[in-house]
């Protein structure tokens, strides 16, 4: 015989049959695929990649030469020697008025090791950048697949509760009529009322509850949202799955994912922030050529020369250099011990995750025979109500110990979904989602 719960959930189906024949069902593996596709924090991520990719550009470009043209035009009051004197025979020349046009180059030859520790640097913070964008992505499918379970259980519970409601209208009336007829007492008939009244405020809950989470799950997917949206119909159903959790496996793993990665990689960046400080301390060596076209207005001269040199730059002391080295270091320990900390915080993700799968198992199993129990309890006091054997509190309360049974049931889905999923983020596995 079919039990009550079967029934309901057989109600739940029919009443959404005109939604599905109107609109398209969506399925948990497309409500990712949007999600991906056009959430806008996800694309925002990756724009940020895109700009720390052209900042490696930017630093290899410091290797290269600089060629640059100057200019400089003067005015005074008085005649000055724009042109030194070249030797005993040749004067300087004298202008109140005189410019300077020339192309220079300049060549980095040796900078402390800055600008090698530079390009590598920004090769770093590109990684930690395209790391970011999986992480970004993963917790974005993690909260899609979760939101998506919300309104799977809650649309359930508002089947089921409006199913029971169904059934408690149909006891008030009986209720009434026996009442009238002077078979039950008033107390009967308001107990019967007051549940009812308890049910319509549950199911108003859990409507709007349903809305808040099918405008959460449309927000996810890159979607307006706007009062008055029409219901989302979800072809998937919340339902047992099986996975055997393996903690070492899943360690190993983790490592080898963006979310320890990006955290490995901000030791690198330390350690090169500490080198590049310490390039502040190294001397500094760079090539300059020119040409030079010297103009004078009053009176008129125009000559142009070339030069060519180099300058070395040693620093002998600078405190604040010498300050920032030592901030680097710290910096260094600190990213240092950061990794640590993530090291030991999956390693907590992936056991309570494990435990959470187990324990949830296990309450399915409890609450599916709960279930059948409750619906079959509940079939035999309204079989015996009808037949004047039983009271009025007996069936409301079989009426909601089946209720709860069925809420049981759905939340510890919903939970194995959940620990299911904080498995495959502990161990960085997401993409179980997207196949």
């Amino acid at each position: 015989m079919m039990t009550y719960y079967r029934s309901v959930l057989a109600g739940a189906l029919l009443a959404l049959l005109p939604l599905v024949a109107r609109a398209e069902s969506l399925g948990l593996h497309e409500a990712v695929k949007r999600a991906i596709e056009q959430n806008p924090v996800l694309a925002e991520s990756r724009a940020a990649a895109a700009v720390a990719e052209q900042g490696i550009k930017t630093a290899q470009g410091r290797h290269l030469p600089r060629l640059s043209l100057e200019a400089n035009i003067t005015h005074r009051s008085e005649s000055t020697a724009f042109v030194p004197a070249q030797s005993a025979t040749v004067p300087p020349r004298f202008s109140d008025s005189y410019a300077f046009l020339g192309p220079v180059l300049t060549l980095p030859i040796y900078q402390g090791g800055q600008v090698q520790t530079g390009v590598r640097l920004a090769e770093v913070r590109h990684a930690m950048q395209q790391d970011s964008v999986v992480i970004t992505r993963n917790e974005l499918i993690a909260n899609t697949v979760v939101t998506y379970a919300k309104c799977l259980q809650l649309q359930t519970l508002v089947a089921a509760s409006r199913t029971a409601l169904e059934a408690l209208h149909r006891q008030q009336k009986d209720a009434r009529l026996k009442f009238e007829l002077g078979r039950i007492a008033r107390v009967d008939l308001l107990k019967v009322e007051v549940q009812q009244a308890n049910e319509e405020q549950r199911l108003l809950a859990l409507q709007e509850g349903l809305k808040n989470a099918e405008s959460s799950l449309r927000s996810l997917m890159g979607e307006p949202v706007a009062p008055g949206a029409t219901p989302l119909v979800l072809r998937d159903r919340l339902a047992l799955q099986e996975l055997a959790p393996d903690f070492e496996a899943g360690l190993v793993l983790a490592k080898s994912k963006p979310k320890f990665q990006l955290y490995a990689k901000a030791v690198q960046d330390a350690a090169l922030n500490r080198r590049m400080a310490l390039g502040k301390l190294l001397p500094s060596l760079q090539a300059t050529a020119g040409y030079q076209q010297q103009l004078g207005f009053n009176p008129h001269f125009s000559d142009g020369i070339w030069y060519a040199g180099a300058s070395l730059s040693l620093p002998l002391f600078d405190r604040s250099s010498y300050a920032e080295l030592s901030r680097e270091r710290l910096q260094q320990q600190r990213a240092e011990q950061k990794l640590r900390a993530v090291e030991q915080q999956i390693r907590l993700d992936l056991l309570q995750a494990a435990s959470s799968i187990t324990e949830s198992r296990k309450r399915i199993s409890a609450t599916r025979l709960a279930v059948d129990q409750a619906g079959e309890s509940f079939r035999i006091e309204q079989q015996k109500f009808n037949e004047g054997a039983g009271t009025m509190a007996d069936l409301l309360l079989a009426q909601s110990a089946e209720a709860q049974a069925v809420a049981n049931q759905t939340q510890a889905l919903f939970d194995q979904t959940v620990a299911v999923l904080n498995w495959y983020k502990a161990s960085g596995n997401m993409e179980v989602y997207l196949q």
